[in-house]
């Protein structure tokens, strides 16, 4: 009986170091997916700043432009309405009184 339980003793350690065995191999092997997808989760990160930083050095320039020539309009069009303001003050006036007039009709019909 003793020699039963001695060979069960000695089953039950190998069974327990090939679990070991098995356990820091699957241990290594999560590690290294777990490395793998940080440097692809890296990567990802890396490709997108590129693109960012591409599509600004080939569009900033462009936006740059179309913002100054808004800029530029929108003094050109200040300037233009002070200028006929002062040259014709009535008619500036009158063209006021009717656009008031005028909203107010609308606003009060609805």
């Amino acid at each position: 009986m003793r020699a039963a339980s001695h060979a069960n003793g000695k089953d039950l350690a190998k069974e327990i170091s090939l679990l070991k065995a098995q356990l820091e191999e699957l241990t290594n092997s999560m590690g290294g997916t777990g490395e793998s997808i940080v440097a692809r989760g890296e990567e990802a990160v890396e490709e997108t700043l590129r693109s960012a930083r591409e599509l600004i050095a080939k569009y900033g320039d462009t936006a740059k432009a179309v913002a100054q020539d808004t800029i530029d309009l929108k003094n050109k069009a200040t300037d233009k309405l002070i200028e006929q303001t002062e040259a014709r003050p009535l008619t500036t006036l009158a063209a006021v009184v009717g656009i008031g007039f005028l909203a107010g009709w609308l606003c009060r019909r609805q």
